[in-house]
């Protein structure tokens, strides 16, 4: 008899990967809700531990049944379905020049046709952080969110002394917010209410290794705000690393407004958030295909700081082959 675990978000996936691994016989002893993260992960969600049994001598033939189930499913549609007609055509030509049918291609023929297609620079090039960080972008993308995952991953995991900055003075909820963040983690927390005390503020966090800048987020069509941030900047006596927060939510018309108009601001690089609340991977190609900037980050979730990840092919791939179906859909659960 062997009995295994599964950290699993719900039912569906615990019988997916059961069966996977132990075969059709495997049987579910238990289930129970857990807490789960390392023991820094101040924001612990629970999630569905299941514990599943099956005698030994099924494992083998059911496994490769699965298997063997699992290709024929993969053979009939594409993980570009939804991406632009160009990628498609070349696509279609990649495949024909590998002999392949139905665009069944391995996952290493898929990162490779991407290596192809992509513009390098947007995975490989980073911006990589510098001293003084600032996010900028849109009302509502969750730049403070996202600070406070990288600040939780610089501080917990790259063991960097981090300061934190705040320029959104409009919202007292985002003054709060990230304070929050800040007191929880125990780094410094600074208020910059106008311009003239923004290089004052980073005078104050000199020893840091890391200051993360949010911004008042902002309408593209508000030209006023736009130059307000641009003077918080420009009093920057420092060189700074400044990265555009786009959600993978919004419109392909605006997501090209914002690059447009944000550039004002001279961004660097493109993190990329809610990949978790969209139902297809049709924005996501949309950008990974007309941006003209490298891809620093992208976002998944509310978790401080797991559910962000550096934007490396293999990385981003691993994730859409995991949420969405072949034909660029989520995955729906049932």
């Amino acid at each position: 008899m062997i009995i295994k675990k599964y950290i699993v978000s719900n039912m569906k996936e615990a019988l997916v990967r059961a069966k996977y691994e132990l075969g059709g016989e495997a049987v579910i002893v238990s289930q129970r809700m857990v807490r789960t993260g390392e023991w820094y992960h101040f924001f612990k969600k629970k999630e569905l531990e299941v514990t599943v049994a099956v005698e030994e001598t099924h494992i083998t033939k059911n496994n490769k049944e699965f298997k063997e189930e699992k290709v024929r499913e993969d053979d009939d549609s594409s993980l570009y379905q939804c991406s632009s007609d160009s990628l498609k055509e070349r696509l279609e030509g990649y495949c024909k020049l590998h002999g392949k049918k139905d665009y069944n291609l391995t996952l290493e023929e898929k990162k490779d046709f991407l290596k192809i297609v992509l513009n390098e620079s947007l995975i490989d090039k980073k911006r990589e952080l510098s001293r003084i960080n600032v996010l900028v972008g849109p009302t509502g993308v969750g730049k403070t969110t996202t600070i406070a995952k990288i600040a939780a991953r610089e501080y917990l995991m790259n063991k960097k002394k981090v300061g934190l900055i705040t320029m959104d003075t409009y919202r007292i909820g985002a003054i709060e917010q990230l304070k929050t963040y800040a007191n929880i983690l125990d780094v410094p927390f600074e208020v910059a209410n106008t311009p003239t005390e923004m290089d004052k503020k980073i005078n104050e966090l000199n020893d840091c290794d890391i200051i993360l800048v949010d911004t008042l987020g902002t309408s593209f069509k508000d030209i006023n705000k736009l130059n307000e941030i641009k003077r918080y900047l420009s009093s920057i006596d420092e060189k700074i690393n400044t990265y555009l927060v786009l959600s993978v939510s919004t419109d392909k018309d605006t997501m090209v407004t914002i690059l447009e108009k944000y550039r004002e601001l001279k961004y660097d690089a493109i993190i990329i958030t809610k990949l978790d609340e969209v139902s297809n991977i049709s924005n996501l190609w949309f950008i990974l295909e007309n941006s003209k900037y490298p891809l620093q980050y992208f976002c998944h979730g509310q978790d401080v700081p797991d559910d962000m990840q550096v934007a490396t092919l293999d990385n981003i791939f691993d994730y859409c082959e995991e949420n969405f179906n072949n034909d660029g859909s989520s995955k729906q659960i049932t």
